[in-house]
């Protein structure tokens, strides 16, 4: 039987059980020499936030590899670490979609569990990297808190976007860091999955604009029906949650404006 869509409280959704220290820990001897080691604490980053890809990489070894040798070698790197994971996009969608994020920093996606579901909302920000080019960084906080605290809410996850090797090599490469044990590994990959998706498909990116710039049209009821679809397929979550077949915006579902917007 179905039950109906709850929300989950952030704050009293139970936090998932850290993974045994010591887990996953194994690097293979190539990506040994091409990662920069840093310190780990119970298999979970001490710190989630922008880095320089020097920080991560021995940028003077990834000169000399191809591009295939970078994406085999970022994506398989992060299938051994809890607390990321990476993908790589090329310059040429990385390009078209920047300036969607500038324009339209905030969206939501809902996070399906077995019962139930919560809301993050993702802020995109820019900065300068450490060779002088674009390192861009998307927050991930969990909604209710965001519409109460704005910027100073708590961020559980962060996504980066990593340019240093936009021009030699026509590669962006993209990193998740989960800043705690709210949220999984598959949940980042869930988000992350959907964000770009939102950002660069014209049909969906049309729900992105309308968020950022009319809120009140937002049709969040229509948006979290495509998304549990989405869910089914990608996680296996929200299979067993009924949504009630009645229109809201976003406005009307929450009594609240959207992140970031004011006056409406």
């Amino acid at each position: 039987s179905k039950a109906t869509v709850s929300v989950l409280n952030w704050k009293t959704c139970p936090p998932l059980p850290l993974p045994p220290k010591g887990t996953h820990t194994h690097t293979p001897p190539l990506e040994s020499a091409m990662f920069i080691r840093n310190a780990v604490r119970l298999g979970m980053i001490k710190n989630a936030g922008r880095k320089g890809l020097d920080q991560i990489l021995k940028l003077e070894l990834l000169e000399k590899a191809s591009p295939a040798a970078i994406m085999n070698l970022w994506t398989t790197h992060h299938q051994l670490l809890m607390q990321y994971w990476g993908r790589v996009i090329s310059a040429e969608a990385y390009d078209a979609m920047h300036p969607r994020l500038q324009e339209n920093p905030y969206f939501v996606v809902p996070v399906f569990r077995d019962k139930g579901l919560f809301n993050v909302v993702t802020n995109f920000q820019s900065g300068r990297g450490s060779d002088g080019g674009q390192d861009d960084l998307v927050l991930c906080s969990p909604l209710g808190e965001w519409q109460q605290l704005q910027d100073a809410a708590t961020v559980h996850m962060t996504i980066q976007f990593f340019t240093e090797l936009k021009k030699s090599k026509g590669l962006v490469l993209v990193r998740c860091e989960l800043k705690d044990n709210h949220m999984t590994k598959q949940d980042s990959m869930f988000v992350t999955h959907m964000l770009l998706k939102y950002y660069t498909m014209p049909q969906n990116f049309r729900m992105v604009e309308t968020f950022n710039k009319d809120p009140a049209q937002f049709n969040y009821h229509q948006y979290l029906k495509m998304i549990k679809d989405e869910a089914a397929v990608e996680t296996g979550k929200g299979t067993d949650v009924e949504i009630v077949d009645e229109k809201k915006t976003w406005k009307s579902a929450y009594n609240a404006p959207a992140p970031g917007i004011s006056g409406i």
